[in-house]
């Protein structure tokens, strides 16, 4: 009963719906903007395969094992084949 209460002063205020509207594209844009900073880019210096990592610490390449490099560039191709 209380829960209906509040939903129906939510649908009915329309401002309210604003400030929810803004709080929730203010989140995904805070969101989006935090997980591209946390992006990695590392090169081998061995075979020379490029990755890319979110979120992670890579150490080792997945192609040949060598210690990797991390590097600024950012065209890299995350097939490893």
């Amino acid at each position: 009963m209380l829960f209906q209460q509040v939903l129906e002063f939510i649908y009915g205020n329309i401002f309210l719906n604003i400030v929810i509207a803004i709080a929730i594209v203010w989140f995904c844009i805070w969101a989006y903007k935090k997980s591209v900073a946390s992006r990695k880019y590392y090169r081998c210096p061995q075979c020379g395969e490029s990755f890319r990592t979110e979120h992670m610490e890579s150490k080792s390449c997945k192609v040949c094992g060598a210690q990797l490099e991390e590097t600024t560039d950012k065209n890299v191709n995350d097939s490893a084949k």
